[in-house]
């Protein structure tokens, strides 16, 4: 892809269940593994696990600096000023960047300084995802309903009532065609992702109407009040009680204590030169890829995975999916975990182990 497509953040965010990928990963003390960057959150969600290490890979390199702000702010502030820094919380960011800024690389440092509009807003509120969920919340859920009725639709507390509330007052003509058009392929490429991450996706005409059915099912098999994901797209903040894994502070000084066990790569998994590895959390990578490609990156990862190695990703829109000559699919597991998933985003979830010899 062309290099401008790597200059900005992308995602403040990740967008993938932690509670989902760490279930399936049952990460043991002492791996090692690997995991897209992203923007860090589900990286570190994993370091609870006392992993040996995790070398987070990104080929875009200002998610890597959007993790080691993450990382720094962590090693160095208290955990109220690490909220007010990132922004969950409100304050003065700027001094706070000041405190932990020296400690950045110098490209890091360097791209933060020229940037200090980003630290401002707080660093996950700034990537273009989350521009597009702000578009969408500030006008589009007005033309659905009253963004009150939308905050207490969120709020609920009780699957029953939560079912209740949206067939009564949310589930619409108009949100039919808010999903179709907001979240097909034209405007979610343009506004949220890019246009080339559907170049080899086949069936993209049905995208918006396929997340619409990904949402139904989400919220009648999920609380929208424990979740952290609708609640930023709704609210454009975590609550205390939707707070993601990384952010609790019960997790603040586990994390803290396991940062040097975290590897910053820039790289594509193609060219990670990392073998033995136990786990792998690899996103949704191989959705950007045509089935040639795919088959190569499956072959590195075959390469780089030890025996009975787990193997965790998502198909948003594509359909990519693993040789089980080489890897073994937990249909079981995969199925039960997408079931509470409460990033409904994705087509499925998949969870593999890397065949032994004797398979």
């Amino acid at each position: 892809m062309h290099k401008s497509k790597f200059t900005f953040i992308r995602y403040s965010n990740c967008w993938e269940d932690t509670h989902v990928l760490l279930a399936a990963l049952n990460i043991q003390s002492g791996e090692t593994g690997i995991s897209v960057a992203s923007a860090g959150d589900n990286t570190f969600a994993m370091l609870l696990k006392h992993p040996k290490r995790i070398y987070a890979f990104d080929v875009n390199e200002t998610q890597l600096f959007c993790c080691e702000l993450k990382m720094q702010a962590f090693r160095y502030l208290e955990y109220e000023e690490m909220l007010t820094l990132l922004g969950v919380c409100t304050g003065n960011r700027i001094s706070l960047y000041r405190k932990i800024s020296c400690y950045l690389s110098y490209q890091a440092k360097k791209y933060f300084d020229a940037h200090t509009e980003l630290i401002e807003s707080g660093i996950i509120h700034v990537g273009k995802f989350e521009r597009y969920f702000r578009i969408f919340r500030n006008a589009m859920i007005p033309l659905v309903a009253t963004k009150e009725r939308f905050r207490c639709f969120v709020k609920i507390k009780d699957m029953e009532r939560q079912k209740q509330f949206f067939r009564q007052y949310i589930n619409t003509h108009r949100l039919h065609l808010l999903f179709r058009i907001y979240f097909g392929y034209r405007v979610m490429g343009k506004l949220g992702r890019d246009s080339s991450f559907y170049r080899y996706v086949t069936d993209k005409e049905s995208s918006g109407t396929d997340i619409q059915k990904r949402f139904e099912y989400g919220i009648s098999h999920t609380l929208n009040a424990d979740n952290p994901y609708i609640n930023y797209i709704v609210l454009g903040r975590y609550t205390k009680r939707s707070l993601p894994i990384y952010l609790r502070k019960e997790n603040f000084e586990t994390i803290r204590e396991n940062l040097d066990r975290l590897i910053l790569v820039h790289s594509d998994l193609m060219s990670l030169d990392v073998r033995e590895i136990d786990f792998a959390n690899l996103s949704d990578i191989f959705e950007y890829m045509s089935a040639d490609e795919f088959r190569q990156n499956e072959k590195v990862l075959r390469n780089m995975m030890r025996p009975n190695g787990r193997i965790a990703y998502w198909n948003m829109q594509n359909r990519r999916y693993l040789n089980e000559h080489q890897f073994r699919y937990d249909a079981e597991t995969s199925e039960q975990l997408f079931e509470v998933n409460q990033s409904w985003f994705y087509r499925d979830f998949r969870l593999y182990r890397r065949k032994t010899c004797n398979e």
